[in-house]
């Protein structure tokens, strides 16, 4: 079963049938939110979905940002980490998958590549933080190694990182321009930082899934759902 209708949601799609899952992706997407009403939304959906389906594993996409020293102290991410907390606490089965930047079809989030695309193709200026790093990752991987790890009872109840490879904020500028064939316009301040983010399950699986990291990652994901 999935409950949400946004970007995870429909890469889950495969789920929706599936017995014993719940795939939770009807959470905040949006990083930079901050009104407490929105949160509190989501609090009681979860809760009255964790209730209603208290058989069945759920699955949660929580954030990467968890880990970042400049973002831990966000609205989003301390309601993310007490969403975590509530699911840890229900005692009914869980998994919480940390995310990046998902990438995807649409382009009307509030995310990095959705961002870039609108400003780069209207000509308009933006900032890049000069060493700050995002590390992307195509939903229809993320869909591939949870369902993988889900199959796995030892990955039950635990929080997993679902990452790839960082790049920093310019490589995807760089990227972008050379999809869209168009000049940036934009101020590089000296803001920003990399923080590392450990997957060990991720590396066990990247041979069996085939997970192809390389430096042409970001290109390739980028192209697919911004080439056209």
């Amino acid at each position: 079963m999935v409950l949400g209708n946004g970007l995870l949601a429909r890469a889950f799609s495969a789920f929706r049938s599936a017995d014993g899952v719940l795939i939770y992706a009807a959470g905040v997407s949006n990083s930079d939110e901050t009104d407490l009403s929105a949160f509190e939304r989501e609090r009681q959906r979860l809760i009255a979905a964790r209730n209603r389906y208290s058989d069945r594993f759920l699955v949660y996409f929580g954030t990467c940002s968890a880990d970042d020293p400049e973002r831990r102290e966000t609205p989003y991410v301390v309601h993310k980490l007490e969403m975590e907390r509530l699911l840890e606490h229900h005692g009914s089965p869980w998994m919480v998958v940390r995310l990046p930047l998902a990438i995807g079809p649409g382009r009307s989030s509030q995310t990095l590549a959705p961002f870039l695309h609108e400003r780069i193709s209207r000509g308009e200026r933006f900032q890049v933080w000069q060493h700050a790093t995002r590390y992307p990752i195509d939903v229809h991987d993320v869909a591939r190694i949870t369902e993988r790890l889900i199959r796995d009872r030892a990955n039950w109840n635990r929080r997993i990182n679902v990452a790839l490879r960082a790049y920093s904020v310019l490589e995807f500028v760089r990227a972008m321009e050379s999809i869209l064939g168009k000049s940036a316009v934009y101020d590089v301040v000296p803001r920003g930082g990399h923080y590392e983010i450990r997957c060990p399950e991720v590396e066990a699986l990247a041979e069996e899934l085939a997970l192809d990291a390389d430096d042409g990652y970001l290109d390739r994901v980028l192209r697919k759902y911004f080439a056209t």
